[in-house]
C-alpha cells in the first residue's frame, strides 16, 4: 500500500496541494510559537553595565507568594515584582567573604536625565545615573575624553548623550535628579553600549547617594573573581551562602536582568501567550488538514470503492491514506522550517515593540523549535489522516460505489458521541465563566470555549449544513431562477462535501470574533472600572523620573483647579491578615494624596475617610476587609512592589467591582517603594464651570518651566489600562496571524473542491448551460457556504463571549466596534467567492468536451 500511496501522489498532485500548504504553514507557526516560548523560558538579557564582571548579585525580582500555613512551602506561586528590590550596602562584606571573590563593587542607580533648553535628551529609552566606582563593572572607566568626576557637581556623560545635549568636556550641563534640575560640569566622556543604547551619567561616589530617593541602597553588586576560579562553582557557593534570602546570583546572559529587572515580568507574559497561540495553531492545523484530507477522500470515493471491490482490506485502505498523508506532511513539515525562521523573530519584534516584553530580551529559537514544529505538524496530520480514513476503510464496497458520486451518510456513533461531549464542555465553560470567575481572569476560558464549540459544530456540520441549506434555499430560489434551482439541487445532494468547506470558514469566523471581541471587551472593562474611578480632567506626566511635592502644590494654586494629587501605580500583596485572593497575580495599588483623594478618585467610602490617606495608611474594598475581619483603625501588613513589608492603618473601605478591586494608599508611600522613588504623574481636577481645554492650557503654562513635564487629558491616566491596550493590540496581531493561516487553508480547500468538479461543469455546459449561468450557480453556492460558516462561527463566538461580557460588563453583549464583525463577515464572503470563482473561471476556459472527459 505504500507503493500505491506514492503512485497516487504522483497521479493526484492537485488533490494534495491544500494539505501540503496547510501543513507547511502550520509547521512554521508552531516553530515561531516554540521560539517565543523558549525566549520566555530563558529571558536572556546580555549585560552591558555588568559586562566586565562574571558574577552579579541582585535582589530576587520575583516573590514567592506565601500560603495560609507559613510552613507549607510546597508548590508556592512565583510572581514578578512590580518595582526594583533595593539592597543593603552591608551585603558587600558578606559577598566578599566567599572564597574566590576578589572584590565586590556596588552599583547605585538613580533617575537622572540631561536637559537642553528645558527638554530632556536621551540616547536611548533609559537614562540613569551611577557612581563612578561602578564604571569598572562595564569597562567604562576607560574614558574617551577628559577625567573622572571628583566633585559633587561633576558628571561624566556618554558620547551620544553629550552630542545630543551639545556639550563637551569642561562645559556645564543641566541634569534633572530627584525631580529638580541642577547644573553639573562635564569632566569626561565614555562610550555607551551599542546593543542596548542608553544614556549613561556617572557622578562622584560621594554625591550619588544624595542624587536619588533611595539613599545609599544598591541596585546590584558586581563580583570580580580571582584568576582560576570556576564561575559555576562560585555561583553555587554564593547561592548556598545566601540561601533563604531574597537574592539572585546571576551569570552569563542572566546578568543583564540586574540592569533591567522589568524583563523578569516578561516571562509571565510571553510563555502563556506562546502556549495559547501555539496550541491554537496546532488545533487549527488539525482541523484544516482533516478538512482537506476528508474532501480528498470524498472525491476519490469511487477509486477507494474499486480497491475494496477487488479485495483490498480496510487496514490496507487505511494504510494507503495514512501513507499518502505521511509523505505529503513529511516534506511540508520540513519545508515549514523556512517560514518559521522568519516568522519567529518577526513576531517577537512586534511583541517587544508593543511593550509586552522588554526589548532588551534576546530572542532565542534553537534547534528544539525546529524539532517541535515539524514533529507536531507531522503527528497532527497522521492523527487527522487516521480519523478521516476510518469510514473510508470501514464502508462496504457496494455502499462505497453507491456513494461515489454523492455521499449521504455521515452519522456515526463516535461522531455523535464526541459532538455531544464537546457541546457539554462548551456548556460547562459557559457556566464556569459566568458563575465561578470574575474580572480579567474570566477571559481565560475564551480560548478553550471557542474550541469546544467549534469542535462540536464541526462534527455536526454535515447535518447543520443540510438544515441551514434548506433555510438558504428559499432566497436562493427566489433570486436565482433556474440557476438558483441548480444551486439548491447541488447543495442538497452535496451537503456532506459542502460541510468540508463550511467547517474551516466557521472556524475562522468563530476564532476571529471570539478573540477580537474578548480583547475589546477586556479593554473596555479595564477603562470602565479603573479609569472611571479617577475624576481627573488633566494629567501631567514626567519624562525625567518624577515630580516633587512642590510641583503639586503649585498646580493646586492655579485658577480653575479644584484639586491636584500625585498619582502612583504599583502592585503588591496583603501579608497580614492572610489574603488568598491574589496568589496568581498581585493586587493593583493606586497612590493618591489624601487631601485631594475625595476629588480625584470619585470613590465614596462605605466607612472611613479618604482624606486620611497620609503616612502609613491604606484603603481596602469593603468585601476584602470583611473577609479578612478588619475594620477602620485596624492594622494591615502590605507587601509593596519592592518586596518591603509595611504595616498600615486601615482608614477607608469602599465598594469595588469584583475582579477589578484595587488598594488605595498614599502616593508618598507607594513612591517611596517604587523604582524611581517619585510620582511620575499628577492628576488635576477642574473647578465647576472650568472647561477641560481651559484647564489644560492653564496647567501647561504653570509647568512650562518644569523639565520633561507633558500635559495631557484623562486618556493618559491609567497605566494599567494602557497595558491592557497593548495586550489587546498584540492579541489583534496574533489572532490575525492565526486567522490568516485559517483563511489561506479555507481558500485551498475551496479551490480544491471547485477544481474537482471539472467533469461536472463540463457536462453541464454540454447540456446547454452558458458559462455565465455556471458562474452564477457557483456564486450562489459560495454565498450559501460562506453564509452557513458565518452563522455557525457567530454562534460559537456568542456562546464564548456572552458569559465573559456578563462577568466584566454586567451585560450580555460584548464591547467593541461593529466594523470588526462586518470586516470578518465580508472577508469570509469575499474569500469564499474568490476561491470558488477563480478556479471555476479557469475550468470554463477549457473546451466543454475536454472538461467533461476529466477524471474525477
Amino acid at each position: 500500500m505504500w507503493n500505491l500511496a506514492l503512485r497516487t501522489l504522483r497521479y493526484r498532485k492537485t488533490g494534495f496541494i491544500a494539505t501540503f500548504i496547510g501543513v507547511l504553514l502550520g509547521s512554521g507557526l508552531v516553530i515561531a510559537c516554540a521560539g517565543l516560548m523558549e525566549t520566555g523560558i530563558r529571558i536572556a538579557v546580555p549585560p552591558e553595565r555588568f559586562a566586565a564582571v562574571p558574577v552579579v548579585v541582585s535582589g530576587q525580582q520575583a516573590y514567592l507568594v506565601p500560603k495560609e500555613d507559613p510552613n507549607d512551602t510546597k508548590d508556592m506561586k512565583t510572581v514578578a515584582l512590580a518595582e526594583r528590590q533595593w539592597l543593603d550596602p552591608a551585603l558587600a562584606d558578606e559577598l566578599a567573604s566567599v572564597d574566590g571573590v576578589e572584590r565586590v563593587v556596588g552599583e547605585t542607580s538613580v533617575a537622572a536625565t540631561v536637559v537642553r533648553d528645558g527638554q530632556p535628551v536621551q540616547a536611548g529609552p533609559q537614562s540613569l545615573g551611577h557612581g563612578w566606582s561602578s564604571a569598572q563593572l562595564g569597562s567604562y572607566e576607560k574614558l574617551v575624553d577628559g577625567a573622572e568626576p571628583t566633585g559633587d557637581r561633576d558628571v561624566v556623560l556618554d558620547e551620544a548623550t553629550a552630542g545630543l545635549a551639545g556639550v563637551r568636556v569642561g562645559d556645564q550641563v543641566d541634569v534633572v535628579t530627584r525631580g529638580e534640575p541642577d547644573s553639573f560640569r562635564v569632566t569626561g566622556l565614555v562610550r555607551a553600549p551599542q546593543r542596548d543604547p542608553q544614556s549613561l551619567l556617572f557622578f562622584a561616589d560621594s554625591a550619588i547617594a544624595d542624587l536619588g530617593e533611595h539613599g545609599d541602597r544598591v541596585a546590584a553588586f558586581g563580583l570580580f573573581v580571582r584568576s582560576g576560579v570556576d564561575v559555576d562553582t562560585l555561583q553555587e557557593e554564593l547561592e548556598d551562602k545566601l540561601a533563604g534570602q531574597p537574592y539572585s546570583v546571576l551569570t552569563g546572559d542572566d546578568r543583564g536582568l540586574a540592569e533591567h529587572p522589568e524583563a523578569v515580568g516578561g516571562r509571565a507574559q510571553l510563555i502563556p501567550l506562546a502556549a495559547v497561540f501555539g496550541g491554537m495553531a496546532v488545533f487549527i492545523s488539525m482541523f484544516v488538514v482533516s478538512s482537506t484530507l476528508g474532501l480528498s477522500i470524498q472525491q476519490r470515493q469511487k477509486e477507494i470503492a474499486s480497491l475494496r471491490a477487488i479485495g483490498a482490506t480496510p487496514s490496507q485502505v487505511r494504510r494507503m491514506v495514512i501513507g499518502e498523508a505521511f509523505f505529503v506532511a513529511a516534506v511540508a513539515a520540513l519545508l515549514g522550517c523556512i517560514p518559521g525562521i522568519v516568522a519567529g523573530p518577526l513576531l517577537f519584534e512586534v511583541i517587544s515593540d508593543a511593550g509586552v516584553i522588554s526589548p532588551v530580551v534576546e530572542y532565542h529559537q534553537s534547534f528544539i523549535a525546529y524539532l517541535i514544529g515539524p514533529a507536531v505538524a507531522l503527528l497532527t496530520t497522521l492523527l487527522a489522516a487516521r480519523i478521516t480514513s476510518s469510514r473510508a476503510a470501514r464502508v462496504s464496497p457496494v455502499e462505497a460505489l453507491a456513494e461515489a458520486s454523492v455521499q449521504r451518510h455521515w452519522v456515526t456513533f463516535p461522531r455523535v458521541l464526541f459532538a455531544v461531549l464537546f457541546f457539554l464542555i462548551g456548556i460547562g465553560l459557559f457556566i464556569v465563566t459566568g458563575v465561578a470567575l470574575s474580572g480579567p481572569v474570566a477571559s481565560a476560558t475564551a480560548g478553550p470555549a471557542v474550541m469546544a464549540w467549534a469542535i462540536s459544530l464541526a462534527l455536526l456540520s454535515p447535518g447543520l449544513t443540510k438544515v441551514l441549506g434548506r433555510l438558504f434555499a428559499v432566497p436562493v430560489r427566489a433570486t436565482g431562477g433556474v440557476v438558483g434551482y441548480l444551486a439548491n439541487n447541488n447543495m442538497r445532494l452535496r451537503a456532506v462535501r459542502m460541510a468540508a468547506a463550511v467547517t474551516p470558514i466557521m472556524l475562522a469566523v468563530g476564532i476571529a470574533l471570539a478573540n477580537f471581541y474578548t480583547s475589546t471587551t477586556q479593554e473596555a472593562a479595564a477603562f470602565r472600572w479603573f479609569a472611571d474611578d479617577l475624576q481627573a480632567d488633566a494629567v501631567v506626566t514626567s519624562t525625567t523620573g518624577g515630580f516633587t511635592e512642590d510641583v503639586v502644590r503649585d498646580l493646586r494654586s492655579v485658577d480653575g483647579v479644584e484639586g491636584a494629587s500625585r498619582y502612583v501605580t504599583s502592585a503588591g500583596w496583603i501579608d497580614k491578615p492572610y489574603d488568598g485572593s491574589h496568589v496568581e497575580s498581585p493586587w493593583p495599588m493606586q497612590g493618591v494624596d489624601g487631601e485631594s483623594a475625595k476629588l480625584i478618585t470619585g470613590i465614596t467610602p462605605v466607612k472611613g475617610d479618604l482624606g486620611d490617606l497620609t503616612g502609613s495608611t491604606a484603603g481596602l474594598p469593603v468585601e476584602t476587609a470583611a473577609e479578612m475581619g478588619v475594620d477602620i483603625g485596624d492594622k494591615v501588613t502590605l507587601r509593596l512592589g519592592d518586596r518591603e513589608p509595611v504595616e498600615v492603618t486601615l482608614v477607608a473601605t469602599y465598594e469595588a467591582k469584583e475582579g477589578y478591586e484595587t488598594i488605595l494608599a498614599p502616593a508618598g508611600l507607594l513612591a517611596e517603594h517604587s523604582t524611581t522613588g517619585l510620582a511620575r504623574q499628577v492628576l488635576v481636577k477642574a473647578e465647576a464651570g472650568t472647561s477641560a481645554e481651559a484647564l489644560t492650557a492653564a496647567v501647561r503654562e504653570k509647568v512650562s518651566g518644569v523639565p520633561g513635564a507633558v500635559v495631557g487629558d484623562r486618556s493618559a491616566i491609567i497605566t494599567f489600562a494602557e497595558g491592557t491596550k497593548t495586550q489587546t493590540w498584540v492579541n489583534y496581531l496574533l489572532v490575525g496571524v492565526i486567522t490568516g493561516y485559517t483563511l489561506i487553508s479555507v481558500a485551498n480547500t475551496l479551490i480544491m473542491a471547485t477544481a474537482a468538479r471539472k467533469r461536472e461543469l463540463g457536462m453541464q455546459r454540454l447540456i446547454g448551460s452558458t458559462p455565465r449561468q455556471v458562474m452564477q450557480m457557483l456564486a450562489l453556492e459560495a454565498v450559501v457556504i460562506a453564509g452557513i460558516g458565518v452563522v455557525l462561527g457567530t454562534f460559537a463566538s456568542i456562546a464564548t463571549l456572552m458569559p465573559f461580557s456578563l462577568v466584566v460588563l454586567d451585560r450580555p453583549l460584548p464591547s467593541g466596534p461593529v466594523w470588526i464583525f462586518l470586516a470578518v463577515v465580508a472577508g469570509a464572503f469575499a474569500l469564499t467567492l474568490a476561491a470558488t470563482l477563480l478556479p471555476a473561471r479557469k475550468i470554463l476556459r477549457l473546451p466543454s468536451a475536454e472538461a467533461a472527459r476529466a477524471v474525477e
